[in-house]
């Protein structure tokens, strides 16, 4: 383990799984939203996957049954989400890579675009010391709809990563970094140790043809 800091993507490269997507399945039923909800989750899935998502159109629709609620009042479904929709499908290999990282005293973290609060017991349940998930913004202790911050896609993975960086004394070249898809492909050209997991199509050919490692997880936490 040559690198000094191991950051990790969460959906599709430590999880079986799109948080964001599953976050609407999970308020549809609980009949927080309306059934058509998991359809236009898709299509946003999608166009995240294609690499042309309306970013601002997409966390208007993402955010809905956030606005006007506390964090207090969000943690049971934040939770419940995680129980019936995430924890089944978390990856072993990644959780076993991550504790050796913490064995060894390497910094750990996930960089993901998804909020940081439905993200959050995912980084409890595989213990890493960071979690990087997009800033949802608060107004008077409420949630308004909107961010704060960067979305973390992208480039915007760069500025996270960067960041992290000036604070604690690392390079990008210090970095490993853990990614499934065309999203995270700014932050896996700027990393000294890029590693595709899991990949998509588009993504594996970038990885075949810079020779980065390509790894398969596919084994899930008991």
């Amino acid at each position: 383990m040559s690198a000094k800091v191991y950051f990790f993507d969460m959906d599709h490269t430590l999880i079986d799984n799109d948080c964001d997507v599953s976050w609407k399945e999970y308020t549809v039923l609980r009949g927080l939203a309306p059934a058509s909800h998991v359809e236009k989750a898709a299509q946003f899935f999608d166009d995240y996957n294609h690499g042309c998502l309306d970013t601002a159109a997409f966390l208007r629709f993402q955010l809905t049954e956030f606005i006007g609620k506390t964090p207090d009042e969000m943690r049971p479904l934040i939770d419940g989400h995680f129980a019936e929709f995430v924890r089944h499908k978390v990856y072993h290999e990644g959780k076993e890579l991550i504790a050796e990282c913490r064995r060894l005293g390497i910094p750990t973290a996930i960089l993901t675009s998804t909020n940081r609060f439905v993200a959050r017991p995912v980084a409890d349940f595989l213990g890493v010391d960071h979690l990087f998930g997009t800033d949802l913004e608060l107004r008077n202790g409420r949630f308004t709809g909107e961010i704060t911050g960067v979305y973390h896609a992208k480039q915007g993975k760069v500025a996270v990563a960067g960041e992290f960086c000036r604070r604690h004394g690392f390079t990008l070249s210090d970095f490993a970094y853990f990614g499934d898809s065309i999203n995270d492909l700014d932050l896996l050209q700027e990393v000294g140790q890029p590693r595709a997991v899991n990949p998509s199509a588009s993504l594996r050919q970038i990885a075949e043809a810079n020779q980065w490692e390509i790894l398969t997880f596919k084994e899930y936490c008991i």
